[in-house]
């Protein structure tokens, strides 16, 4: 069990940082999309940067996300 409660604890760590990924991510895609003919190009180019790579790491802890699931599940019938 002491196993188990750990892959949890470790799944809401991972899905509170998602949460913050997230909302940064469509927060900057908001401004870009807000700002795009007032705001100076770099800044533009760097939101846009930021906002890949924000979906970039969004990507990988949702799939780290879904191991984690796949191994609660594992646990549980163990």
């Amino acid at each position: 069990m002491p196993k188990l409660d750990g892959l949890k604890e470790e799944l809401n760590y991972f899905k509170f940082f998602f949460g913050i990924v997230v909302a940064t991510f469509i927060t900057l895609v908001g401004w870009i999309a807000t700002n795009y003919d007032k705001a100076e190009l770099w800044l533009i180019i760097v939101a846009a940067t930021f906002s890949f790579i924000f979906a970039l790491v969004a990507f990988v802890i949702n799939k780290k996300m879904r191991k984690l699931i796949k191994q609660i599940y594992k646990a549980k019938k163990d």
